[in-house]
């Protein structure tokens, strides 16, 4: 990035805020989220069933719903950036077919030369994410596979390329405890002027176990439930820009708490180690009948400042 400061005085600044993301690469997009429930649970879902955003965090979920679902979420992160997530997924029997969109882009960034002075003009900064996935349930087990078609742009250089997720997953015990584990964003990219961006790769295992539930004396109406996630994540490839983790000790777990009142609203809070400038998160859910509201909070430590996050799923 030093190398073009003489051109772009903004793009430095941007890109600092993207490595404050605590990802270890470039298309940062692809490991975070991308739904509002997941952030809310600080990304320990890989055994968490999100509707259809789950093409992006472990496929092999997709069959595991009761329903088709159908999921859009609208993220404002730092830098100025605008993430914004649609996808439904189609299941029917033992079987999930799904289809994702996931961009992320900022604006009118300013293009300024070696002298002071008014700016030159704009750019923009954009990644784009095409899916689709399939997975199939057999008994308590699921196998899955999501395949993306990704494309980067900045200024008037552009790359594409592609990814795939793979995934599996169990549920045990009346559905009281789900197992996963995925390989996310295997892939490559064409370059990006001189060099290609490297894809997050990441091999992920986790769980999702619902602790116990109770119903107060004074309230039999409202039943609370508390449940524990987890998620173990090792990243398969480091870069020396990375902020959560280093390349001797690269591996880092997240761990979420989920407070579910009345199968109605849901609290959640997620804890992220390693070296982040992110490690809390807070979630809020909604149900109502067939449709789920979300709102997640991830404040940063740097002074970045503090993204937010809305979604909307409705199951059909």
């Amino acid at each position: 990035i030093r190398n073009y400061l003489s051109i772009f005085s903004f793009f430095a600044s941007i890109f600092m805020g993207m490595s404050a993301t605590a990802q270890d690469s470039g298309l940062d997009i692809l490991t975070i989220g991308p739904g509002t429930q997941a952030m809310g649970l600080n990304e320990a879902v890989t055994a968490e069933l999100l509707g259809a955003s789950s093409l992006y965090s472990n496929p092999a979920n997709l069959a595991m719903q009761n329903s088709s679902t159908l999921n859009a979420d609208y993220t404002l992160w730092i830098g100025d950036l605008n993430h914004t997530h649609a996808s439904v997924n189609l299941r029917k029997n033992n079987r999930a077919l799904a289809f994702g969109l996931l961009t992320s882009k900022t604006d009118n960034i300013a293009l300024r030369g070696n002298t002071p002075g008014p700016s030159e003009g704009s750019f923009n900064i954009s990644t784009l994410s095409l899916s689709g996935g399939y997975a199939y349930q057999l008994g308590p087990l699921a196998l899955g596979i999501a395949v993306q078609y990704l494309r980067e742009e900045y200024y008037i250089y552009n790359a594409s390329g592609y990814a795939a997720n793979l995934g599996t997953a169990g549920e045990f015990w009346n559905g009281r405890l789900r197992l996963g584990a995925t390989l996310l964003n295997l892939g490559k990219m064409n370059e990006l002027r001189n060099k290609s961006t490297e894809l997050p790769t990441t091999f992920r295992t986790g769980f999702s176990a619902k602790l116990f539930s109770f119903t107060p004396p004074q309230n039999k109406s409202l039943p609370i439930s508390i449940a524990l996630k987890n998620d173990i994540v090792y990243p398969l490839r480091d870069s020396p820009n990375t902020t959560q983790g280093n390349s001797s000790h690269p591996l880092y777990t997240n761990i979420a708490i989920e407070i579910s009142v009345a199968d109605i609203i849901s609290l959640r809070t997620g804890y992220k180690t390693g070296d982040t400038v992110r490690p809390w998160s807070l979630g809020l859910g909604l149900d109502i009948e067939t449709i789920s509201a979300n709102y997640a909070i991830i404040p940063f430590e740097t002074g970045f400042g503090t993204v937010h996050s809305l979604g909307l799923q409705y199951q059909f």
